[in-house]
């Protein structure tokens, strides 16, 4: 199983959950190749909004270095593991629970509960850790990658952008 999702995270679109949530939506605006038509999807959305003059070219955007990265990221299936904590769910407080309570990093906890109750939580809370000495959970804040790695895994074809990228990681 494990081997099978690193198979598709080598393949992974940062775009895959936003192009499958707007296939469900717009069927039509996608060709049986993978083709995209944006004047399709513009089309649609002239009509959602009913009138054309309020889709707009020209938006407000956050961007900074690593953004492309983070998408990647967020896109790659998760390659853990989560193990159940029998020794807090035998405690008496804890028997009756419906809570989950999952220690790990952020984003791979996240990423397992998306997989298995998207559309069914209601609220998450995430206290994170930072390397407080609290507990024996560290915080994961290496992350290594060569420029190489870099550029293969983002498309970066300059290696002086990939260069910027590495030294902010």
């Amino acid at each position: 199983m494990i081997r099978d999702i690193m198979q598709k995270n080598e393949k992974v679109n940062p775009n895959n959950d936003l192009l499958k949530k707007l296939k469900a939506l717009i069927p039509n605006a996608f060709g049986k190749e993978g083709t995209v038509d944006a004047d399709a999807i513009r089309y649609w959305a002239e009509l959602a909004v009913g009138d054309k003059h309020l889709v707009v070219e020209e938006r407000e955007t956050f961007n900074f270095l690593g953004k492309d990265y983070a998408r990647l990221l967020y896109a790659l299936d998760t390659e853990t593991v989560i193990v159940p904590d029998e020794e807090n769910n035998r405690k008496n407080e804890n028997k009756d629970s419906e809570n989950l309570y999952l220690s790990g990093d952020n984003l791979e906890v996240l990423k397992h509960l998306r997989r298995s109750y998207e559309g069914q939580v209601k609220c998450i809370y995430i206290d994170p850790p930072y390397n407080t000495g609290s507990d024996d959970f560290v915080y994961n804040d290496s992350f290594d990658f060569s420029e190489k790695d870099l550029q293969e895994k983002l498309g970066i074809d300059e290696p002086e952008r990939a260069q910027k990228i590495l030294k902010i990681i």
